[in-house]
């Protein structure tokens, strides 16, 4: 069991400070000895569900039985989240993420007297997903058009960012209804010195999501340094590790790239890419991901790649080493740099941490997230038009 989706904790431990509303985590877990699990913990309802694709008789099927199984409609799931939030009678209905279905595909079902609103985590259905995510085409055609038809139902969609706008915008007829409340990105900032094991790190739930730039990139800065290290953490699967096995033995770097694999917590991984000196992040379909603020917010400066997000991180001040997506050479020269210019290093640092505190606070997307409901209600029981400031 491992901890994921960061960004929903830090929402509700900003919400046990609100006395005014009460807030329903419905939510799947894993290894769950019975079906549905409820409680309160400090002022938070809790409804931890297990579903129905988490048993061994299901992942036998599904792999042996690939067509029928591969790609579920979760009827199971569906009618216990339904049945969940006809008990609750919520006053708004907020779904996390439209790209997974074994939860998403519920709200084709919710009652339509109730606000939907669904958050943007990624949006798969962007031109340039599929030939930038490690996927299926099957998989890809499932969960995309899932995440479609859930984009369609909702009565509005909350995220923060231009790029994901102009594509709904696009897609969508008529426009979506679009709120601008981010996802509780915010990180706690630890610029404590501590002993350092490597000279980089790359870490990501799914490793596949981004190594195979890294290790590129890693390659080449090698040949001009080659004492420099790497450490890359997170899951894999053994065809991956194979394959990156195979590329290091190549380059004769096998010694130089550390897999710590996937750890526990949350803290666990935190505590261990603080080991490493320096951080290298390339993005393929983020704009921009949690493990460069992370890694901004425990002192790592970050090399990562250009999205239609990541220059933002250098508006009032250089706080990341930019490079084109794909561009291995660029990014092997950005870690280089890091290493031979230690007044640089410092400086990149430094802005890092005064960009977080600036950019990514979480009490102040709680506040967001409650004035955003109140005006969705107010709208619907009095027509009162919400506030430019919460409308993209």
């Amino acid at each position: 069991m491992t901890d994921f989706a960061q960004w929903n904790v830090n929402g509700i431990t900003e919400f046990k400070k609100f006395s005014d509303v009460e807030l329903h985590i419905i939510s799947p877990h894993k290894q769950l000895t019975s079906k549905l699990e409820e409680f309160i913990k400090d002022n938070i309802h809790y409804h931890i569900f297990k579903s129905e694709d988490d048993n061994l008789l299901y992942r036998i099927k599904r792999k042996f039985l690939k067509g029928k199984y591969e790609t579920p409609a979760y009827v199971g799931n569906s009618r216990l989240i339904l049945s969940i939030i006809n008990s609750i009678k919520p006053d708004i209905i907020h779904v996390i993420g439209a790209e997974n279905p074994y939860y998403s595909i519920s709200a084709l079902s919710m009652p339509k007297d109730t606000p939907l609103i669904v958050a943007l985590q990624t949006l798969m259905i962007a031109p340039d997903f599929f030939d930038n995510y490690p996927i299926s085409k099957k998989m890809y055609d499932y969960r995309s058009n899932i995440e479609r038809q859930v984009l369609q139902r909702a009565d509005y969609i909350s995220f923060r960012g231009q790029r994901f706008k102009e594509i709904l915008n696009e897609q969508f007829i008529p426009k979506p209804r679009i709120i601008e409340i981010p996802l509780f990105v915010g990180v706690s900032t630890n610029m404590s010195e501590c002993d350092k094991e490597y000279d980089f790190v790359y870490f990501a739930k799914e490793i596949e999501k981004a190594v195979d730039w890294v290790i590129e990139a890693f390659i080449w800065a090698h040949k001009k340094r080659p004492d420099i290290t790497l450490n890359i953490v997170g899951g894999y699967s053994v065809q991956t590790k194979q394959q990156l096995d195979c590329k290091l033995a190549e380059s004769g770097i096998t010694d130089k790239v550390i897999f710590s694999g996937s750890l526990q917590t949350h803290d666990d991984v935190i505590n261990q890419i603080r080991k490493a000196r320096f951080a290298i992040l390339p993005l393929k379909v983020d704009m921009i991901s949690g493990t460069i603020r992370e890694a901004m917010a425990n002192g790592l400066p970050v090399v990562t790649t250009i999205t239609p997000a990541t220059p933002k991180l250098n508006e009032q001040r250089e706080s990341v080493l930019l490079s084109e997506k794909g561009d291995y050479k660029g990014m092997a020269h950005n870690m280089l740099t890091l290493l031979e210019d230690s007044d640089l290093a410092n400086r990149i640092q430094k802005n890092a941490y005064k960009t977080i505190k600036e950019k990514y606070d979480n009490e102040t997307f709680a506040n967001l997230w409650r004035e955003a409901y109140y005006a969705i209600l107010d709208n619907k029981n009095n027509g009162t038009p919400i506030p430019s400031k919460l409308m993209k």
